[in-house]
């Protein structure tokens, strides 16, 4: 069973998990995470199978559709199935809305081995590059792709993504 857990009930271990799954120019500030969770639609929590603490997603409802910003597994529970379920209860938390999350161009083994994952449940590689904004001081701007549940995305509604995600996610116009 998958059970999702509002971060506060475990803030630092699931900040470790961030820490380490997330490359410097991919992450955010802790203090700016610790805010945003206080706003509306934006989620921070602990991803639970079967009682015990297997990871975390960062998620915002966006109106049209669901991005999840951030989602990682701890290092120990990575090939269980833990992520396998999560994504499996994710969808269908959201019966069928629209989901968005970003993967890095896939070049290395690890990345194409990312984006076969979400094919495999049921998300569609978008193969335009986003080149998103950095969100940490010092950070670069990463080409990213979007990956899209159910569908995949058309032109405008990729150029509607990208616009939302900018005003919303990434605060720049």
């Amino acid at each position: 069973m998958v059970e999702l857990i509002d971060a506060s009930e475990n803030f630092n271990a699931l900040w470790d998990i961030y820490l380490e799954a997330f490359p410097r120019d991919e992450q955010r500030p802790k203090e700016e995470i610790i805010s945003l969770m206080d706003t509306p639609n934006f989620y921070f929590e602990g991803i639970y199978v079967e009682k015990k603490c297997c990871g975390l997603v960062c998620y915002r409802e966006l109106g049209d559709f669901i991005f999840i910003e951030y989602l990682a597994m701890h290092a120990n529970s990575r090939g269980s199935g833990a992520g396998s379920a999560f994504l499996h209860y994710f969808i269908e938390k959201y019966n069928g809305e629209k989901i968005i999350l970003e993967v890095e161009h896939p070049v290395e083994d690890i990345q194409k081995r990312r984006v076969g994952f979400y094919e495999r449940k049921g998300f569609h590689y978008n193969d335009k590059i986003f080149m998103a904004p950095q969100t940490i001081e010092g950070g670069q701007e990463l080409p990213l792709n979007f990956m899209s549940y159910p569908l995949l995305l058309g032109t405008q509604e990729y150029e509607q993504v990208k616009k939302l995600l900018l005003d919303k996610v990434y605060n720049e116009d």
